[in-house]
């Protein structure tokens, strides 16, 4: 089994799942609104990488 607690996995698959909303909305808008939506979801999944390697240090 792993490391985590059931509230971090749940934390962490609810930032998954909001990043990848964002890049797909993000994606289907055209200008700067778009971009930042894209630019913020990946952020998040940035986010969502760095939590979990950083139990593996």
């Amino acid at each position: 089994m792993s490391n985590f607690t059931m509230k971090e996995i749940i934390f962490m698959t609810l930032i998954f799942v909001s990043s990848i909303t964002l890049v797909f909305v993000g994606q289907r808008n055209i200008g700067y609104f778009g971009l930042l939506l894209e630019v913020i979801g990946i952020g998040l999944l940035l986010l969502d990488l760095y939590l979990y390697n950083r139990k593996y240090k």
